[in-house]
């Protein structure tokens, strides 16, 4: 949300006078990068899927079920909604394409009969390679530092390919799942250096795909090998550790929060004027309504997912 609102504070900082105070302006320009974000979604997501079926699917349908349900219900209702004021849910829904592909490979990659981690090497060179030939163009951007067929962006391919891309990136959260059992409890020394290191390198690729023409597509696949190391990091120190009450709460509608935001600001810039003033009002409301679209949409889209799934057991039994 944070990165994809204008901040209206770094525009404001850079038309200073003082170089100290326009510096400022430039880091919290890329202060926020949401597109790591979106990588390590990725992560968690194959984290999730995996951990629970790690030692198989128990149904296979109950499964594809649930899982595209939950996704399908709130998007659809957010692609209708967009269609009114230009689809600017278009640049979070590629991630949930993406995601939507995972699902449907996920069974037919666990009866794959190679190790996980074998899998995501051939994932990983296989992405390199797409990345190699389909975005030469980026490559040479970086190499020659010019915005000559520059484009930056992570989701370039298009949907139909960009699942390719961040394949890899899905397929760290099913190797942590597949080896969290086995890891000792972390210190909270150690989770405080990698929350610092992911952050700082996040802000680093934020600047670097605007200023020294590295784009997200050749930065954020290695970038993810850290927050690998940060999201296993993180789930053995909650093991032992009780999670912020508050966030646990956020979490639960962030799906909402990830759908809604873009159309959010479009609607809200047509009634409130955007500037310093209104800036936190605008992240408020637009949190607050995130909040009632999971209330009326994405929650009861998760009880009729349940509800599908357990008629679908009865009548096979």
């Amino acid at each position: 949300m944070l990165s994809h609102f204008d901040n209206v504070y770094a525009t404001a900082l850079k038309h200073s006078s003082h170089s100290l105070v326009r510096d400022a302006g430039y880091f919290v320009a890329n202060a926020f990068d949401g597109t790591s974000t979106v990588i390590a979604f990725f992560i968690i997501s194959g984290f999730v899927i995996h951990y629970p079926n790690k030692n198989g699917i128990p149904s296979l349908t109950e499964f594809w079920i649930r899982r595209f349900l939950r996704i399908l219900i709130p998007l659809s209702v957010i692609l209708v909604a967009g269609s009114w004021f230009g689809h600017p849910e278009n640049a979070v829904v590629w991630s949930l394409y993406s995601e939507l592909i995972y699902y449907a490979l996920y069974p037919l990659m666990a009866k794959i009969s190679l190790s996980w981690k074998t899998k995501f090497l051939i994932a990983y060179m296989v992405a390199a390679a797409v990345i190699g030939v389909l975005c030469f163009h980026d490559i040479m951007a970086f190499v020659k530092q010019t915005n000559t067929n520059y484009h930056g962006y992570y989701w370039q391919l298009g949907w139909y390919l960009t699942w390719i891309v961040g394949l890899p990136c899905w397929l760290l959260g099913v190797l942590i799942a597949e080896h969290i059992d086995d890891i000792k409890q972390a210190s909270y020394n150690r989770v405080m250096i990698y929350r610092i290191s992911v952050y700082t390198i996040s802000c680093f690729c934020c600047f670097a795909k605007f200023h020294l023409h590295l784009s997200y597509i050749l930065s954020m696949n290695l970038f993810a090998l850290l927050l690998y190391k940060w999201l296993q990091t993180e789930i053995a120190y909650f093991k032992t550790h009780p999670a912020n009450s508050l966030l646990e709460q956020l979490g639960k509608f962030s799906y909402s929060l990830y759908l809604c935001h873009p159309l959010l600001y479009v609607i809200l810039k047509q009634y409130i004027t955007y500037n310093t003033f209104t800036y936190p009002v605008f992240l408020l409301l637009t949190v607050a309504c995130a909040y009632g679209f999971y209330l009326i949409v994405e929650k009861p889209g998760h009880k009729f997912a349940r509800r599908i799934t357990r008629k679908y057991r009865t009548a096979a039994v």
